[in-house]
């Protein structure tokens, strides 16, 4: 059976844009693109702008390819503002419907010393996995270097919903392995039974503490800065940095869900196509018989 690769979309303001990358990485080879939805005012005060929604909409249909999403940024079920942040959410799986993208990837982050805080992140995910369920979209949890395997896992189990799995996030396992001191392989191994998505981002697994300690500082770091000296989560493709995607590769040899090359394409537009058959190479040599 052939994987389904995929590739994110790069951020970009017009509809010409989004054209034509969705025809660049077709030609590429790949199967899939992942859009974040703040990438264009789907949401306007946590609204759905339904315009805006039908127009990349009629642009998505025109390509012969699959979609997933990844959640806007900011969005957070531990604010206090609880109900403007699940008013959100809830918006973006009702433009996932629409779009015909699934699954929806949203960011875990560091879990709190709060335990009410941690309930409501609980509960906030629970509600919308049952509404997600009901517009046929699965959410999955995306692990962050910020924090260790182990409460992700244990949210995902403790709700125990199949609208709600893990994204494996290899480029943030696999900082957060080298920070925190546990074993990267061993982390995937354990997220496997609940994996319902897989972000394949490489890195040198040099964890930039500026992400826990100033995270407007690390994000004003030019990120052709961070890539030459390897700071952090930077986003290259699969094989070229430091990641054992091989024996990864082979760990996941039942897994039968998409696979997004996460990193920056539009840094690596002569290559991309290259990137595309590697990764496609090496999980069918990994495929168990």
């Amino acid at each position: 059976m052939q994987p389904i690769i995929g590739v994110n979309l790069p951020h970009c303001q017009t509809i010409e844009g989004l054209r034509e990358w969705l025809t660049a990485f077709k030609q590429d080879g790949f199967d899939l693109v992942e859009i974040t939805l703040d990438t264009f005012p789907l949401i306007i005060g946590a609204k759905i702008c339904r315009k805006w929604v039908d127009v990349v909409k009629e642009e998505l249909i025109q390509h012969q390819l699959l979609y997933s999403a990844h959640i806007g940024r900011g969005v957070d079920l531990r604010d206090p503002d609880i109900k403007l942040h699940r008013e959100v959410l809830l918006a973006s799986i009702d433009i996932c419907k629409e779009l015909g993208a699934d699954p929806l990837v949203l960011h875990y982050e560091e879990q709190s010393k709060n335990r009410i805080t941690e309930q409501q992140f609980q509960d906030g995910h629970r509600e919308a996995a049952d509404y997600a369920g009901e517009m046929g979209i699965t959410l999955c949890l995306e692990n962050i270097e910020v924090e260790v395997i182990d409460p992700v896992v244990e949210l995902v189990d403790k709700i125990g919903s199949k609208h709600l799995r893990l994204a494996l996030d290899t480029g943030h396992t696999y900082l957060a392995a080298g920070y925190f001191g546990f074993d990267f392989l061993e982390a995937a191994a354990k997220m496997l039974p609940y994996l319902g998505h897989v972000h394949l981002s490489d890195n040198v697994g040099i964890f930039e503490e500026l992400r826990m300690t100033d995270r407007k500082a690390y994000d004003a770091l030019p990120v052709g800065y961070r890539r030459t000296f390897g700071r952090g989560d930077i986003h290259v493709p699969p094989y070229y940095g430091t990641i054992p995607f091989d024996a990864l590769f082979a760990m996941l040899s039942g897994y039968n869900g998409k696979y997004v090359c996460e990193y920056t394409s539009e840094s690596f537009v002569p290559l991309n196509g290259d990137i595309q058959r590697t990764v496609r190479q090496q999980l069918l040599a990994s495929a168990v018989p």
